[in-house]
């Protein structure tokens, strides 16, 4: 009986915990392989400055910063992961040059004095390659039909059906 009660104890205590870290907020930003992605820190705590500050990859934990690729406190940069990384006075985290597989989620965690004060803001992105943004110039008469409906999908001329008259 002791198994079974331990076990519907920690599934509550991992909804509840899912629960909390699903209030956050998510933004999504789309970038482009190659150049300067900024994302925003969303937090009151980051206006008045001299906060530590840290942002991670994936999920936010309750406590702590997870899967972290930079630390901040005020002006002084505590970790960096990777060059690529930069933190602004905003707090705000910028990724340059950025390339496909930095897409995913990132969340900017304010660390605050007390327990479960941290602010956290996620931010989801997406890196698309520079050639799907840019338009085959053979295709100019397509993109002009296409610039009213700019979520259509690319049908390539050939595949696109044509009434034909049969006599």
């Amino acid at each position: 009986m002791l198994p079974l009660l331990l076990h519907t104890f920690t599934c509550v205590c991992v909804l509840t915990a899912t629960a909390v870290v699903a209030a956050v907020t998510t933004e999504t930003m789309v970038g482009v392989a190659g150049r300067r992605v900024t994302l925003p820190c969303r937090s009151e705590a980051v206006r008045g400055g001299g906060v530590e500050v840290c942002w991670g990859r994936g999920e936010p934990s309750l406590f702590t910063c997870h899967n972290a690729v930079i630390n901040a406190a005020g002006d002084q940069l505590t970790y960096r992961k990777s060059h690529r990384y930069s933190v602004s006075s905003s707090s705000s985290l910028s990724i340059f040059p950025s390339r496909p597989s930095d897409s995913g989620f990132y969340h900017c965690r304010v660390q605050l004095a007390g327990l479960f004060n941290d602010q956290i803001s996620s931010v989801y992105l997406i890196i698309i390659n520079p050639r799907s943004v840019v338009s085959d110039p053979s295709d100019s008469e397509d993109a002009a039909e296409d610039a009213g409906n700019l979520n259509a999908p690319h049908t390539p001329s050939e595949y696109r059906t044509h009434t034909h008259t049969h006599t």
